[in-house]
């Protein structure tokens, strides 16, 4: 199911007094030697390079994309063959604030290189979405040139011999994408496993324990066989409660450097199998029993919202770029379908249009969603701050569940960011925000 709301900014001409050059601020780079082992056919080779990497000056905040650049010195001359045509791939390893890697690409450079003659490399480029306030490092993973040679792709790949020095850091603004922390199941017994999930988590180690219901006296000995990993922000994890463990309702406490997340779990004993009989030992005639029954029916997942427009605050033009603000109208997703299975509200916005073919890109929106469970509600998951565009982003979603029905009624909205161009034709311009859930 789909709603609509439509977006209008307004933006002012002003008359210009007068215009002052200002000299650009250089990037920001870094300089370093990186040994590689490569491979052509069947020979291998070792490619020290000299790369500069560089950022921008000023990298923005979170929600923003930072152009990164890395300039390789050649190859050498090893190929057996003319090269005629090639192009360059490398990993970019982002660490720190947020941790993921990325796609380094060049442009398809054509010769011909006769053989054994050194082949350029160049500039190679990647545009990095910034999901998390603090320093993010950047260092050079894999590197792979693909060549043709009458008429044959030729690859070439090349690893680090080692580790690779850090070449970049950039300092981003904002908070970090909200850190979330779940237990596939919320009942265990001593012994048993229990998975944990999360987003918004940083790299380094994540730490388990297991505490008391109020979150105190957490001890790392009362879990057993811990394993955390942290891929692009993702936890993944699991351990054994230990046995021996008394029956009753605890928290599992994640910890990374000073940041913590709590999951509450229930440790049931073991022995326990339902009810004790209240008729046992009696004789019949002494004791009936009766049963109650209930059918209870799902209902529909539905979403409405609150009637209007989104007006964002007017922009009157000064020469430079500017941002203006806004809310999301409330949005209210009910889900009565009784069953375990999660659901997710995205957000696609189109470009905004203005007057005679004038537009503002899609991509210079940037929401950070707000979404709430209402009481009795299962937990819900709050997506990340970033642009909005024709591919969708998350406003808010549950996960399917192992441990049972999913449901309840949650509000959601965001906070809107307009980014409008320094050289933007004034007048009104529209644009219509779908959300979708599914």
């Amino acid at each position: 199911m789909k709603r609509q709301a439509a977006l209008r900014g307004l933006v002012a001409g002003a008359t210009a007094v007068a215009a002052t050059a200002v000299a650009g601020e250089p990037a920001r780079a870094g300089t370093g030697g990186i040994t590689y082992d490569c491979q052509i056919f069947a020979s291998s080779f070792t490619y020290t390079a000299e790369v500069r990497v560089s950022g921008p000056p000023s990298p923005g905040g979170v929600g923003d994309t930072a152009r990164i650049e890395a300039d390789f010195s050649d190859l050498p001359g090893v190929a057996p063959l003319k090269v005629d045509s090639w192009r360059t791939t490398a990993e970019l390893v982002a660490s720190g604030a947020q941790s993921e890697t990325y796609d380094l690409t060049g442009p398809r450079r054509k010769g011909p290189v006769q053989k054994k003659k050194p082949l350029p490399i160049g500039e190679l480029a990647a545009r990095v979405p910034l999901t998390a306030g603090g320093t993010v490092d950047f260092t050079l993973g894999a590197l792979t040139i693909t060549g043709t040679s009458f008429g044959i792709s030729v690859p070439i790949t090349c690893r680090p011999k080692g580790r690779t020095p850090k070449l970049l850091s950039l300092k981003v603004r904002g908070e970090s994408s909200p850190v979330t922390l779940l237990a596939d199941s919320a009942a265990v017994t001593p012994g048993a496993e229990v998975e944990v999930s999360g987003s918004g988590w940083g790299s380094g180690e994540v730490k388990l324990a297991l505490c008391r219901e109020d979150g105190s006296g957490c001890d790392a000995a009362g879990l057993t066989d811990v394993a955390t990993s942290v891929a692009g922000g993702k936890l993944t994890g699991s351990a054994r409660v230990k046995e021996g463990t008394a029956a009753g309702t605890y928290k599992i406490k994640a910890s990374q450097g000073d940041a913590a997340k709590f999951v509450s779990i229930r440790v049931e004993d073991p022995g326990t199998q339902g009810e004790p009989d209240p008729c046992a030992g009696k004789e019949p005639d002494q004791c009936g029993q009766q049963d109650v029954t209930v059918t209870v029916t799902g209902g529909p997942l539905t979403l409405a919202q609150d009637p209007g427009e989104v007006v964002l605050d007017p922009v009157t033009l000064n020469g430079a770029a500017q941002t203006t603000t806004g809310m999301l109208r409330r949005v209210t997703v009910s889900d009565a379908r009784g069953s375990s299975v999660g659901w997710s509200l995205i957000g696609t916005l189109g470009d905004f249009k203005g007057p005679a073919g004038a537009s503002i890109a899609a991509g210079n929106l940037t929401w950070t969603p707000q979404c709430t469970a209402r009481a009795g509600a299962t937990p819900v998951v709050t997506g990340t701050p970033g642009p909005l565009g024709e591919a969708g982003a998350l406003l808010c979603s549950t996960a399917d569940s192992t441990a049972g029905p999913v449901g309840g009624s949650y509000d959601a909205g965001a906070a809107l960011s307009l980014n409008v161009p320094a050289a933007t034709a004034s007048g009104e311009y529209d644009a219509v925000l779908t959300l979708t859930l599914s």
